[in-house]
């Protein structure tokens, strides 16, 4: 039987890589499988696979830069990418879909929308024209590299301030509670309250101050943080 497209499935979970591969071959796809990004990135060079499903946590490499790295080689910019994590409340989602990726997908796997999306992303063209950058004001977010400048200069922010930056951005003049931040950029199931995003906040606006931008992280009393060019 001729396969239908040629599949790499990158996960460091032993059993949802093999339970992905195997209901991929079931339908008649070719699969190979890989548990880190340097020999996922090696093997879709050797093979120029049609799609790869990449996990969006590799233990050697952020799902997001592999992905970077596929969009910027001439040779595998037209690969499909689908993209899984189990953080579906998180900034994962966000970037991930910024940074170039076709479609996403929450884990656990539900089996029948995984292969409705696989299908869907053979049909259609690789996703790449996804502009890598988010700009508002003097701020830069390179949601690809991970990096954010204000008006060209770098501000090295920690993941999570970078994680609640970019959300913040994203969402411009929308309010958010405390509690809708947590769900949004920290794990489901981390153990913090909801007075660590004042901690977050502060220390996001102390990174911003000297370009002056921290203004537009903005308190609205009794409701939450906006992110607001309006000040």
């Amino acid at each position: 039987m001729t396969p239908l497209a040629i599949i790499l499935v990158v996960d460091s979970d032993t059993a949802t890589r093999n339970m992905m591969s195997h209901k991929l071959r079931e339908l008649g796809h070719r699969v190979s499988e890989r548990s880190d990004a340097s020999s996922a990135l090696a093997a879709a060079r050797q093979t120029c696979p049609d799609l790869m499903v990449c996990d969006c946590s590799l233990p050697d490499l952020a799902g997001v830069e592999l992905l970077s790295d596929v969009r910027c080689n001439d040779d595998l910019k037209g690969m499909r990418v689908l993209m899984t994590s189990d953080r579906e409340e998180t900034s994962d989602v966000v970037i991930a879909l910024e940074s170039g990726a076709d479609d996403f997908v929450a884990k656990p796997i539900n089996i029948p929308e995984f292969v409705a999306r696989i299908d869907a992303c053979l049909r259609r063209p690789a996703n790449v024209h996804r502009s890598r950058a988010i700009s508002a004001g003097g701020i830069t977010m390179d949601v690809v590299g991970h990096r954010v400048s204000a008006d060209g200069h770098s501000i090295s922010l920690a993941p999570r301030e970078y994680s609640l930056l970019l959300f913040l951005l994203s969402n411009q003049d929308r309010v958010f509670s405390r509690s809708q931040l947590l769900a949004h950029v920290w794990d489901r199931d981390a153990a913090v309250g909801v007075r660590t995003i004042d901690v977050h906040i502060r220390r996001l606006r102390s990174l911003l101050e000297p370009s002056g931008y921290d203004e537009y992280v903005q308190t609205v009393r009794g409701s939450g943080y906006r992110f607001s060019l309006l000040v």
